[in-house]
């Protein structure tokens, strides 16, 4: 387990949040590149040097705060795993299971926006998950 290196691109990330105002806006239904790190037991990690993997932002709080969930390029089929081809005609999963509040300072930059009948079978799903 890589925690050390993870743990030096975390205080990077806080120092440079503190140093100036976040200029990344994600919004609901935009693909992002994010740094989500190293990570415990079963949670997707972020990969490379950055920590970094593509995540879906499905809700957003305010500036700082969005709910977002993974991407995955393996495609499963069980119930929380959506899987979608993206508009560069690559096979991706969204893995719904896996949503978390991110900060915006995680969010390295925009890759695309998902096509809304894709954000609303999203929706959708995520919403059967709550009891």
């Amino acid at each position: 387990m890589d925690f050390d290196s993870w743990n030096e691109v975390k205080k990077r990330i806080s120092a440079e949040g503190m140093s100036r105002v976040t200029c990344a806006f994600p919004k609901k239904g935009e693909v992002w590149m994010c740094v989500l790190g190293k990570n415990i037991g079963f949670e997707q990690d972020g990969a490379g040097e950055t920590f970094s993997r593509p995540v879906l932002v499905v809700k957003k709080f305010n500036n700082q705060m969005a709910w977002a969930v993974p991407l995955s390029t393996k495609q499963k089929n069980i119930d929380f795993y959506y899987n979608f081809t993206d508009c560069e005609g690559r096979d991706v999963s969204v893995i719904l299971a896996q949503i978390r509040l991110l900060s915006t300072r995680r969010f390295k930059r925009k890759l695309y926006e998902l096509e809304g009948h894709h954000r609303v079978e999203i929706s959708k799903r995520l919403a059967s998950y709550c009891l």
